[in-house]
């Protein structure tokens, strides 16, 4: 198959679903036309949520710039694609390819809906308030303008499909997955008489869930033989400090961005590494990039259990699954794992065995070429 890249997406360092998808349909045998401009920076969500005016006027800019090197690269391509993948984030992108596409079908990665990112998980506007009324009619139209809209699982597209009034077969699952090469495979050893290295990375949004790590901590403050360490800062890093500081909790913070390279090094370094253990409704959604890294490097995973983590993990098998938002739970699981080394390398094996299976470039870009074309194949595309 024959695809085109489309859009002003990211290729940051916080969000790999485009180049995965990309590395992926290439490694997976298929020919990838590249027709992208630079418009939002590294950091995508700070550009769309901003409120100062003139930075929207310069955002607005950019966009209508970059639009137009789309159109002039897309109008230069050699053969016409069997089908335009719109990256992320391709709010209003999509709208531009499905001009452009005269009757070729849209596919748009909308694996983050800003309605449900600003509004309903991280509440930073009321969901009544006119602008939050506007980011879901963005949402809703950048869906309706494309054939197939990829979610990373079931329950996002079921949701999605409820909230905006959509057609559920509109939706398709591709697993967000992880770069191979910069997360690659270290055989987890035997941990021996070193203490149990405990590692949390992440951007403090309450789907995250930081409370329950730091109350696992705290239970667990007097076991020598159990080291947490956190990475990471956001919305709830100073009220995370205080409750760790108030609980008396012995962890390692750092507190500044860290680099891929390193941030690899730490997983490395660590024997488990955490997931997401958030209450909010997202956090039962959503399989986080983080469980995706883990498991690409082969380490140990602890997550809550949710609908959307048991489509990929088993419990027992390759993760353990806590209940979400309960510290003393994770501090149990903390213990199964420390105790029972066998369990935590035959948990690593296996969440790896996972990732291969689903989670690496060529198992995503395989599994959505597949689906475009039975889609294809079926005449089911959008009208």
């Amino acid at each position: 198959m024959r695809f085109c890249f489309f859009g002003t997406y990211t290729v940051g360092a916080g969000y790999p679903v485009n180049r995965v998808l990309l590395a992926g349909l290439n490694r997976a045998g298929h020919t990838v036309d590249v027709c992208r401009a630079e418009v939002w920076g590294p950091f995508v969500h700070r550009a769309l949520s901003t409120h100062n005016p003139l930075r929207l006027l310069l955002l607005g800019l950019r966009l209508v710039r970059g639009w137009g090197q789309l159109w002039w690269r897309f109008r230069r391509l050699e053969c016409p694609p069997d089908w335009i993948v719109v990256g992320y984030p391709g709010f209003f992108d999509v709208h531009l390819a499905h001009w452009l596409a005269r009757g070729r079908p849209v596919a748009l990665v909308s694996f983050i809906s800003l309605y449900d990112t600003i509004v309903a998980d991280r509440a930073r506007l009321p969901s009544g308030s006119r602008v939050a009324g506007l980011l879901k009619q963005l949402d809703r139209s950048a869906f309706q303008a494309a054939d197939a809209v990829l979610v990373d699982t079931d329950e996002q597209a079921r949701y999605y499909a409820d909230i905006f009034d959509l057609d559920p077969g509109r939706f398709l699952r591709s697993f967000v997955g992880e770069d191979d090469v910069e997360f690659s495979f270290v055989p987890p050893a035997p941990r021996g008489p070193d203490p149990l290295r405990v590692l949390f990375f992440g951007t403090y949004v309450p789907l995250h869930g930081i409370e329950t790590v730091i109350d696992a901590a705290c239970e667990l403050r007097q076991e020598r033989d159990i080291q947490f360490c956190l990475i990471g800062n956001g919305q709830m890093y100073p009220r995370m400090r205080e409750r760790a500081r108030t609980l008396e909790v012995e962890a390692e913070f750092i507190d500044h961005w860290v680099a891929p390279t390193e941030l690899v090094r730490h997983i490395q370094e660590a024997h488990v590494c955490l997931g997401v253990f958030g209450t909010t409704a997202k956090a039962a959604r959503v399989i986080p990039y983080k469980v995706f890294d883990a498991a690409a490097v082969g380490r140990a995973i602890i997550t809550c259990d949710s609908p959307a983590a048991r489509e990929m993990l088993t419990d027992g098998e390759s993760a353990l699954l806590c209940p979400a938002g309960d510290g003393p739970a994770l501090a149990s699981a903390v213990r199964r794992l420390r105790d029972d080394d066998g369990l935590r390398l035959s948990l690593a094996q296996t969440a790896h065995a996972v990732y291969r299976s689903h989670g690496c470039p060529e198992a995503v870009g395989r599994d959505l070429a597949r689906a475009l074309q039975e889609r294809s194949e079926s005449g089911k595309v959008a009208e």
